[in-house]
């Protein structure tokens, strides 16, 4: 693992904290990269840059010093407990009591599973009793043994492995029933390789291995000793190791390197969380197994030969969102889509019946989701396109360079789209259309939507006035749409003024901005954020915190629901939501207004949310539930 540490010492920057070489330093990777410190047995105190140390790093770094989510907290007070220090007067500030703050009565911390286990770890860390939130996570158990992010969520490998942890550092016993159950759900969802996803179809990955590995460890397991097809999870996160030291995130993709390494260095040492200075630990040692086929050497099945029902077309180039040109020599009849927005699209062109395979996310039109599933949206199965035999492979930015290259290196022919902007979106509905010979539908699909959009326009340009106005997609922490999104331009073309438009990209507000600014409108996503069903968790959360009952939007009402799916698509529907928002934004010149808000339960699938904001900011779902 030296090597391993070695090239986390190299992610240090001059604030103590840790990035990568040209990135800003985060809360996020610097919190990982304190807990490997420990876990491998040395002082953060001692990693210094220039005199300032990784633990300086959160006492002096403002993203770092003033954590907004109860998952954040959590981590705060097990990051300065791993470090030595008090949690109760590091920096002049009492995180334990915060963090105390954020517990209900019934045990539960925030909202969800994770900020419960987080609000444990923190607990356990500082010697404090975890009792009641343990006997509060064992409650949410679902009935396949496993766990997800919420309460009812579909388990998955990442949040059990995590509650695994926190039940037995809160004092539960190894072989508790809870503990018992959650052990099996993971053996029976161990992959084909020996890893282990966060869910769906999406490939194995680093960080799903890495919780795995110290949940068994945590429950007194020999990780090592779990494998599948002659293939244990220890060989394939190890095998995941770069020359450098640093770790992939999956076979095929390279994703936050320093915090990846940081994520398994501590696994791989044995060390479950909450790491403590001098933790004991058992040495693992991965069995020989086969060397494994070097991801570049799968075979490309080769396309069947052109039909005579497509004899009559002419290869055309495309030039793609990267700026590549794309050669299609015979009309695509098995085509992969690897974006949900990018699904919208084909089916919008009537090529559903060429569609051959989706990602897990895909969940409009209904016939999309009886589509074979290709994996996650940033950890694509590549195995699984390879296998479908597509002649075409519509891929997005999300889906990461790559990925994209690894494909086109196979010989398969991708097309990658990225529709930041409703004039992007329309671009590339005429892009796949000239690249499956459906220019004339796409001609037609962007008349209509463009005709839509001009109405909008024109209602909007009488308006008086424009009103402020918050795009927000997630609480616990606030995070909102700044500039350069797709929901600021949407705010801008219904009427409106974006009240964070100094904010770049997708970020987190305090509450004390927020209440400050004071939006005249406030525009939530629905469901839990990312379109699944339940309850409207965000408009929710606005609508009881007592801090907000002074703001304009609450005592207006002006707190409007938008369908997740809607506003984080660049797709044909993009239009849909422009006529909600403008509506939202300007009742008086849309006849009936805006739909009022509610909190029914919204349609089933996980939305793009995890398309739009997440890859642009780290994997936002991810980050809420396991850093």
């Amino acid at each position: 693992m030296q090597n391993g540490l070695d090239y986390i010492r190299s992610c240090q920057h001059d604030d103590g904290g840790f990035a990568e070489a040209g990135r800003s330093t985060n809360p996020g990777t610097s919190w990982f990269a304190v807990m490997a410190i420990v876990a491998a047995g040395e002082d953060p105190h001692d990693w210094k840059v220039n005199g300032t140390s990784a633990i300086d790093y959160w006492k002096s770094a403002e993203d770092a010093v003033n954590p907004e989510g109860t998952a954040e907290l959590g981590k705060m007070v097990t990051l300065i407990a791993a470090a030595g220090e008090d949690p109760r007067t590091f920096g002049g500030r009492d995180y334990l009591v915060e963090l105390k703050g954020r517990m209900k009565s019934d045990g539960q911390f925030g909202d969800f599973v994770y900020t419960t286990y987080w609000g444990v770890f923190g607990l356990v860390s500082a010697g404090e009793d975890a009792s009641k939130p343990a006997a509060w996570l064992k409650i949410q158990q679902n009935d396949d043994g496993g766990y997800g992010w919420m309460p009812g969520a579909e388990s998955d490998s990442d949040d059990t492995a995590a509650v695994i942890m926190a039940l037995i550092a809160a004092g539960e016993r190894i072989d508790a029933p809870a503990v018992s159950r959650a052990l099996d759900y993971l053996r029976a969802h161990q992959m084909d390789d020996g890893g282990f996803n966060y869910g769906g179809s999406s490939s194995s990955n680093a960080a799903s291995a890495a919780w795995v590995i110290q949940a068994i460890a945590a429950a007194g397991e020999d990780p090592s000793a779990w494998s599948k097809n002659g293939r244990d999870v220890v060989s394939t996160l190890a095998d995941l190791q770069q020359p450098d030291g640093s770790f992939r995130w999956t076979a095929y993709t390279t994703d936050n390197p320093c915090g990846m390494t940081a994520r398994a260095v501590p696994a791989l040492l044995g060390k479950p969380y909450p790491v403590l200075p001098g933790q004991k630990a058992p040495h693992l040692s991965a069995p020989e197994t086969p060397a494994a086929a070097a991801p570049g050497t799968t075979t490309v099945p080769q396309t069947a030969a052109p039909t005579a029902a497509t004899a009559e077309w002419q290869p055309v180039t495309v030039t793609d969102d990267y700026g590549v040109a794309v050669r299609i020599e015979a009309m695509p009849m098995r085509i992969v889509s690897l974006a949900p927005a990018n699904t919208e699209i084909l089916f919008g062109l009537g090529l559903g019946d060429r569609v051959i395979g989706v990602t897990d996310y895909c969940n409009y039109p209904e016939e999309a989701t009886a589509k074979p599933k290709v994996g996650g949206y940033s950890t694509v199965n590549i195995e699984r396109v390879v296998t479908a035999k597509p002649d075409l492979v519509v891929a997005a930015f999300g889906n990461t360079e790559e990925v994209v290259d690894h494909l086109r290196s196979l010989g398969l022919t991708v097309i990658a789209l990225n529709p930041d902007s409703a004039g992007g979106t329309l671009r590339d509905i005429r892009l796949v259309g000239t690249a499956t010979g459906t220019g004339a539908e796409a001609e037609r699909l962007v008349a209509s939507m463009e005709a839509r959009i001009d109405a909008v326009k024109e209602k909007t340009q009488i308006a008086a006035e424009t009103p402020t106005v918050v795009h927000a997609v997630w609480y616990d922490p606030i995070w909102v749409s700044g500039r350069d999104t797709f929901q600021n331009e949407m705010i801008a073309l219904a009427g409106g003024t974006n009240a964070f438009s100094d904010v770049e990209g997708w970020q987190i507000i305090t509450m004390e901005r927020f209440i400050t600014t004071d939006p005249e409108v406030i525009i939530v996503n629905s469901g839990t954020g990312m379109g699944e069903g339940g309850t409207d968790l965000i408009y929710r959360y606005f609508m009881d915190e007592s801090r907000f009952k002074s703001l304009n939007a609450i005592k207006n009402n002006r707190v409007y629901i938008v369908d997740s799916d809607l506003i984080d698509r660049g797709g044909p529907r993009l239009v849909d939501a422009l006529e909600e928002v403008a509506a939202a934004i300007h009742p008086d010149l849309f006849e009936g207004g805006p739909a009022p808000a509610t909190t029914a339960p919204q349609s089933p699938g996980f939305g793009a949310f995890a398309a739009s904001i997440a890859l642009a900011a780290a994997g936002l779902i991810l980050l809420r539930r396991v850093g």
